[in-house]
């Protein structure tokens, strides 16, 4: 089974406004509600894939009871965990040209809702070949982001567990080298990561191969339209994506990310996982919803895909 981990989901609300006058009275062409948060996303593309997963993450209030609701309208499997505190909205404004997203911090979350949650993860735990761990953490009482995310990755010692947060958290947990074997960067993250600006793919590669922070790790960094490079295991891999005419990018990354943590959960060969998890990536960005990918554009897709071993 996949254990899909999200500490701070939000409501996604997407506004079309065309064109947008700041400073003025804007009225909504079309509005678009999702269930969301990166975590969620990855979930919703593991359903479609038609894999063998749980959702795991905290919910509260009206938001998390509209969310709850949502996700069981779409026979998504869940185990969240019941919070005091209100699920954050996150707001897109696109105007197509450009989107402007607008995203709350999120809820605190109380000691005894960590522990909650922490028990509830436990009890599936013998069952779990993958696990993903997704987006931002909100604010934790009495503890850290890192040690709270210490506490769940440790859990999962049996697993393969795909890292997918801010370069500044992912940083302290590949330092700590605590339990992660897969991470999913853009270039911007991964720059940040390593400390540089401005790499070439080619720099990529090298620092790929020779970065201390990847010597045990596989990484699928991501580069938008110009496809991904690839570290999986002693390996590395150029894999190049067909031009498509983009409707909605967000979601694309965690569309990779389920599209990763199926191959690996069915023990599909590198190239093959490549190509799947690009395809996903592609194809939710080919659709107006967020974390959604159509199936016979993933297997049209896939074969589209160019995966060279350099």
């Amino acid at each position: 089974m996949i254990a899909t981990h999200t500490f701070n989901p939000s409501v996604d609300i997407t506004y079309s406004i065309e064109p947008i006058k700041v400073g003025d009275v804007n009225r909504v062409k079309d509005m678009i509600k999702n269930p969301g948060g990166k975590g969620i996303n990855v979930t919703k593309v593991l359903h479609i894939l038609g894999a063998d997963y749980c959702a795991y993450g905290y919910l509260g209030g009206s938001h998390g009871e509209w969310m709850k609701e949502a996700l069981e309208r779409q026979n998504i499997k869940t185990a969240f965990t019941s919070i005091q505190d209100e699920t954050r909205q996150s707001l897109a404004i696109n105007d197509g040209v450009s989107q402007t997203e607008v995203l709350e911090q999120g809820p605190t979350i109380l000691k005894q809702e960590q522990e909650s949650y922490l028990e509830t993860a436990k009890s599936h735990i013998s069952e779990i070949t993958v696990a993903t761990i997704s987006g931002s953490s909100p604010h934790l009482d009495e503890t850290t982001k890192y040690a709270h995310m210490k506490r769940i990755l440790e859990l999962y010692t049996e697993s393969y567990n795909i890292v997918d947060t801010n370069a500044k958290e992912l940083k302290e947990l590949l330092e700590q080298q605590l339990p992660v074997h897969c991470i999913k960067p853009n270039q911007s993250e991964f720059e940040t990561l390593i400390d540089e600006t401005n790499l070439s793919i080619e720099e990529c590669v090298k620092m790929l191969k020779s970065h201390p922070f990847f010597r045990n790790i596989d990484v699928f960094l991501t580069l938008g339209g110009d496809g991904a490079v690839i570290k999986w295991k002693d390996e590395v891999y150029r894999a190049t994506i067909p031009r498509k005419e983009i409707v909605n990018p967000v979601g694309s990354g965690d569309s990779t990310v389920a599209g990763i943590a199926y191959g690996v959960h069915e023990k599909l060969d590198p190239e093959s996982m490549i190509r799947l998890a690009l395809a996903c990536g592609t194809s939710n960005a080919l659709q107006t919803q967020t974390g959604h990918i159509d199936m016979k554009q993933v297997e049209t897709i896939k074969k589209e895909v160019e995966v060279e071993r350099l």
